[in-house]
């Protein structure tokens, strides 16, 4: 992108995640004017040097444009973050993250936007950092959305008038790794390995269809290579969908059994693999572009003075 689209630059916005990060640049409106990602995530900044990291996201931004304000969302705002932003509970929407904001240490106009929290229907705590962001970002036009913001921790967020009013948590993606790298399923895994879409669709069909029987059917995944009814290199995609069927399964339990509609969020690779297994069974999917995000961050920013309307 050239250095004259980024004149009318008002705000830089970072989703700082635990392993990676993406920044944006943003004009008053919440436009993307330009974006950078990296792995200087949670973990990888070392001794507590945010001030460093955030300077290396943003310094072509800043040198080009002058300093501007900055929200950040998401593990930056953590208890090991560079500050923590206490969780707001729920219902929870834009004005009462822009009422709980916090100061970073720094001597810059940042600030760290907090996540949400929540107890579910057995009692069992749950919380958001950064993903309150997108969901809203993706509900924000609706009445009433069923967002599903996929990763290594997936959160099925229902949204209404703009306000998060409740969500549930799955580890689906670090119970992935975990299972495929560390148990006896790992003796399996082909690095090489091709996509399989029919082994994954087999997987969300047993893995939905026998949720209640989980640690059982992952094991199947052992066996249907010993005896022949799957390929090694199919191993990856059938525990995919294993996981993910299961996934949507308790997801039906924790928000009723008519999700039929779902808004997607997040990574291009991982929206799909989501829709696909969604659609086999019934939903009507949609996956929301970035573009929305950027429109949250500046009207958050609007609602706490940061940014002027």
């Amino acid at each position: 992108m050239t250095v004259p689209a980024w004149c009318s630059a008002a705000l830089v916005a970072v989703d700082w995640g635990t392993t990676n990060r993406r920044g944006y640049l943003l004009d008053g409106n919440g436009a993307i004017l330009d974006a950078r990602k990296d792995d200087l995530g949670l973990v990888n900044v070392k001794d507590g040097r945010f001030q460093e990291a955030f300077e290396i996201l943003t310094a072509p931004w800043i040198e080009t444009c002058g300093a501007m304000p900055a929200l950040l969302s998401g593990m930056v705002g953590a208890t090991k973050g560079w500050t923590e932003a206490p969780y707001c509970p729920l219902p929870a929407g834009l004005d009462e993250l822009a009422g709980s904001l916090e100061r970073a240490p720094s001597d810059d106009q940042i600030w760290i936007v907090p996540g949400v929290s929540t107890r579910d229907r057995i009692g069992v705590a749950d919380v958001i950092r950064g993903e309150e962001i997108q969901a809203i970002a993706a509900g924000w036009q609706d009445d009433s959305s069923l967002i599903v913001v996929p990763g290594t921790h997936s959160k099925w967020v229902h949204v209404r008038e703009g306000r998060i009013i409740e969500f549930t948590t799955f580890m689906t993606g670090d119970l992935f790794g975990a299972i495929l790298n560390h148990t006896v399923i790992s003796q399996l895994r082909v690095k090489d390995s091709i996509g399989d879409q029919n082994a994954f669709a087999l997987g969300v069909d047993v893995g939905f269809s026998h949720n209640g029987e989980l640690t059982h059917v992952l094991f199947g995944a052992r066996t249907r290579v010993l005896f022949g009814e799957l390929a090694p290199d199919a191993v990856s995609d059938y525990l995919s969908g294993l996981l993910i069927g299961a996934e949507i399964a308790g997801a039906l339990s924790a928000h009723g059994p008519d999700v039929s509609s779902v808004k997607l969020i997040g990574s291009e690779h991982l929206c799909e693999t989501y829709r696909m297994a969604l659609e086999s069974r019934g939903a009507k999917v949609s996956v929301v572009g970035p573009c929305a995000i950027g429109r949250i961050y500046a009207d958050l920013a609007k609602r706490a003075g940061i940014l002027k309307t």
